[in-house]
């Protein structure tokens, strides 16, 4: 049978205040942030409030009533990520002597804290686990390689996930059983940003699609644990979403936009949307088109994020911010059936 998904685009504009509102197209802004609350309820992200500063916002699923979570705190907030059951959100800001840390407060935007206040280096990317007792990161080692790590939910115990890894390690992602980890890695030697899953002890890491030679960042579990997306590049070099089994077979692209860019899938909790960032007008293909292979650069990913938060100015070209949505109806048995 040839089932059409069905896609519904959401932007939210900022200007001298926020509002969100549900268009069939738009011209919305690349900003790699943005997640569903565990209920699926909320949308947490990080845009441009009034002033130009990167913050944190919460709406609704369907784009109304984004407000900002801590509005009169003066510091930059990035890479929100929602506890286990939806009363907190971790997220990055600036400690005192500048640096990216891990920070959680309240969904209401109270009891703002440090997580690790003893811990130096600098944190990108918290992820929470599905049953909301460990949190994986990424930090810097002293050799200026970012690494995984994992601790307890309250930062204590913090350990590398895999010390003997020689890689450069970003964008940690917990399966929805919480036994695994989908992350990017980037390989000095051949250059390639790739997925790979390892064990939440760090053992058996693999590389999803060994075979394959396109660059792959930004992994999402889908909420059953059997398909990842993710983010790679097309013939035109440029950011798209991918969709692919978690055993590396049935890779297709998720939109069809042959301009613009698209970053940071997540799923939401039913499995039948996937939120991502883009600034294209998007049409969603039937879930049987196949995506062609596709390969070249993408910077750094941890150079480059590190480079936006410790620059006084965000990524340029923002004039909206917008989350983009594409509501895939019975996605995953539609993709086991292909």
């Amino acid at each position: 049978m040839n089932v059409r998904i069905l896609a519904s685009l959401l932007i939210l504009l900022l200007s001298a205040g926020v509002s969100a509102t549900v268009y069939e197209s738009y011209d919305c802004s690349i900003h790699p942030d943005g997640s569903f609350s565990p209920d699926g309820t909320k949308i947490v992200f990080s845009a441009f409030d009034s002033g130009g500063r990167d913050k944190l916002f919460i709406a609704n699923a369907d784009g109304t009533g984004a407000t900002a979570v801590m509005p009169d705190v003066p510091k930059k907030e990035f890479t929100p990520d929602w506890s286990y059951d939806g009363k907190q959100i971790f997220f990055i800001s600036f400690n005192k002597q500048g640096n990216g840390k891990i920070y959680v407060v309240n969904a209401d935007g109270t009891g703002k804290n440090e997580l690790m206040p003893d811990d130096p280096r600098k944190q990108w990317y918290p992820d929470v686990s599905p049953d909301g007792m460990k949190i994986a990161y990424v930090s810097r080692q002293p050799s200026c390689k970012e690494k995984l790590y994992i601790a307890n939910i309250d930062g204590t115990s913090a350990r590398e996930l895999m010390p003997d890894s020689d890689e450069k390690q970003f964008s940690p992602d917990f399966s929805p059983d919480g036994t695994k980890i989908a992350y990017h890695s980037f390989n000095p030697a051949d250059t390639l940003d790739k997925v790979y899953i390892v064990n939440v002890d760090g053992t058996g890491a693999r590389e999803l699609m060994p075979e394959s030679k396109e660059k792959q960042f930004s992994p999402n579990f889908s909420p059953d644990g059997t398909m990842i997306a993710y983010v790679s590049f097309d013939e035109d070099d440029l950011d798209r979403v991918y969709i692919v089994n978690t055993d590396g077979t049935g890779k297709r692209r998720l939109t069809t936009e042959t301009s613009g860019r698209e970053y940071d899938p997540h799923w939401n909790p039913d499995g039948t949307t996937i939120v991502y960032n883009g600034n294209v007008v998007v049409s969603a293909p039937a879930l049987s088109t196949v995506a062609s292979g596709a390969t070249d650069a993408v910077p750094d990913e941890g150079e480059e994020d590190e480079h936006a938060a410790e620059t006084s100015t965000s990524t340029p070209g923002f004039g909206a911010i917008g989350l983009c949505m594409i509501l895939l109806l019975h996605l995953i048995m539609r993709q086991r059936s292909l």
